[in-house]
């Protein structure tokens, strides 16, 4: 059986990409560093590295071991601690991926009730609109918009949520509204890039139907927050989440441009690896994001 030292080991160098880095990390030279990964490759019967002389990748077989070596560490943690202070104290660290503009917008106060019910757990947010990795990153929950197609992960939905076509009162007083969707082309749409690809084909259904515009204009970016601050400055049209705009459609900052129309459907999904266990502060979170998300008014789900 490999040595916990080893397992921690294995976790640092996966997290830092080489070994003179996690040796550094752990007190240890990078020669004794070698050797012990060598060796827990060696027990194992499996390459965990493929090595380069810059950098170390995880081959597939160590991707798999990485998921279970986090795991079993963060349950050993949690049994320490709750040695210590007892199972009514949970503590120790939850790392939380989510949207930006999810995240500073609704997120963060949404979880201040979470925090001073329990003090001893540190939330520790990612904040990106790129697709989080929860094996190769320590990121223990990720919060998402749409199904994935992974199987090795699960997914649990919180809340009902759409897209919604809007713009800036500004914008509309100087090149008016459109009044059919195809009247999109006419006009300046802000674009979003999801995983690396633009996206300006957007879809909704009116009487029944399909419609689906390609659109284009003179700004795009990967950051759903710099969408919709250039929508509140009225740069352009925007599509997006309904969760991350409504509060600006409630106080007039943003007008719905077709309210009679069904946007495109983005369930918010709260995402983690499959695994038998769970550490229970991440079971306490999860248990509270999703009643935090049904007490929601109906307006935002």
């Amino acid at each position: 059986m490999p040595h916990l030292s080893e397992i921690q080991l294995f976790i640092r160098v996966s997290e830092t990409g080489g070994i003179s880095g996690a040796a550094r990390q752990l007190g240890l030279t990078p020669a004794t560093a070698s050797a012990a990964i060598k060796r827990l490759e060696r027990e194992l019967g499996s390459q965990l590295f493929e090595r380069s002389t810059r950098s170390l990748r995880l081959t597939p077989a160590g991707e798999d071991f990485l998921g279970y070596c986090v795991q079993s560490t963060q349950l050993l943690e949690e049994g320490m601690a709750a040695l210590r202070h007892g199972r009514e104290g949970l503590s120790g660290e939850v790392h939380l991926g989510a949207p930006s503009d999810l995240g500073r917008d609704h997120l963060d106060e949404l979880l201040d009730p979470f925090r001073q019910q329990h003090p001893q757990i540190r939330i520790v947010m990612h904040l990106s609109d790129g697709m989080h990795d929860l094996y190769r990153n320590p990121i223990d929950l990720v919060l998402r918009y749409g199904l994935l197609r992974d199987s090795a992960l699960i997914a649990r939905k919180l809340c009902d949520n759409d897209r919604v076509l809007c713009a800036a009162p500004a914008y509309l007083e100087r090149h008016g509204r459109p009044e059919t969707i195809e009247a999109l082309t006419e006009h300046n749409c802000i674009c979003f890039y999801r995983n690396g690809e633009l996206y300006n084909h957007w879809r909704l259904f009116l009487d029944g139907r399909a419609r689906e515009v390609q659109v284009s204009g003179d700004r795009a970016a990967d950051d759903g927050a710099l969408v919709r601050k250039w929508a509140l400055k009225g740069y352009g049209i925007a599509y997006k989440s309904r969760l991350d705009m409504q509060a600006d459609l409630d106080a007039g900052r943003l007008i719905n441009l077709f309210p009679e129309a069904q946007t495109e459907q983005v369930p918010l999904y709260a995402v983690y690896p499959s695994r038998q266990y769970q550490p229970a502060r991440l079971q306490a979170l999860l248990q509270y994001l999703q009643a935090a998300f049904d007490r929601k008014p109906a307006s935002t789900r």
